[in-house]
């Protein structure tokens, strides 16, 4: 488990950024870009700086569900998150989460009203590697799937 964990944290480090889907007011879903910080060591939640104002925090505030996909073009690879993202408002974790390059974005710093963090909770995590051989062989068509056993440690579903 461990391995397919680490291959996780190199496709979200190798990645940058990631496209974040939403469902909009219509059922629809909605992507975009974003910059999230890195992930806790076991996956249990991935934070997003955002602004209040934006159309994610709408998004999940009429529905949680969420997905994250980092793409690891070197390796051929992707980790998709299947998710439920909540809008956290605690300033202590607006502090801890909080980098000089916002500045641009929010003046007022991680007290504006404006800054908001997304936590998003990884339900599911979906992984393929071709230049980290996960899964082991090129002929599988289905990524490794990895679930919450009982919300405390992942476990191998396929």
């Amino acid at each position: 488990m461990e391995f397919l964990l680490d291959v996780a944290r190199r496709t979200v480090e190798a990645a940058g950024t990631a496209s974040l889907v939403t469902m909009d007011e219509t059922g629809a879903p909605s992507s975009r870009s974003i910059a999230a910080f890195a992930p806790d060591d076991d996956f249990a939640r991935f934070v997003i700086g955002s602004n209040l104002q934006s159309r994610k925090v709408d998004h999940i505030e009429r529905d949680p569900r969420v997905l994250l996909t980092y793409l690891d073009s070197a390796n051929r690879g992707y980790l998709t998150v299947v998710a439920k993202a909540h809008i956290e408002q605690d300033s202590e974790e607006r502090h801890s989460y909080w980098v000089d390059r916002f500045s641009a974005f929010f003046p007022g710093g991680p007290d504006s009203g404006e800054y908001q963090l997304m936590i998003v909770v990884p339900e599911r995590l979906e992984l393929r590697s071709f230049g980290l051989k996960v899964p082991d062989t090129p002929t599988r068509w289905s990524p490794v799937m990895l679930e919450r056993g009982g919300g405390v440690a992942w476990t191998q579903t396929n």
